[in-house]
């Protein structure tokens, strides 16, 4: 009985913490992922127009052994 009667007070111990702090969890996460994208968007604004940023994957950064060899361009040969 006294399992039963500790079980009970535990569950609802929890049920309310949740929900006590569940929103408040969300509200942070929320405000900063906000703050990430207008990190962001003031660096792209940042950059003069006409500029050219050309970035690699970190995975051949990485290795230096690993060749960078260009891009595979498709061609049709035009007879005359």
């Amino acid at each position: 009985m006294k399992f039963i009667l500790i079980a009970i007070g535990v569950y609802f111990l929890i049920k309310y913490l949740f929900r006590a702090f569940f929103p408040v969890i969300v509200k942070k996460t929320f405000d900063k992922m906000q703050q990430q994208q207008q990190n962001q968007q003031q660096q792209y604004q940042q950059k003069p127009e006409g500029e050219v940023t050309v970035e690699k994957p970190s995975d051949t950064a990485g290795n230096p052994h690993k060749k960078d060899i260009g891009d595979y361009v498709d061609f049709e040969e035009v007879d005359d």
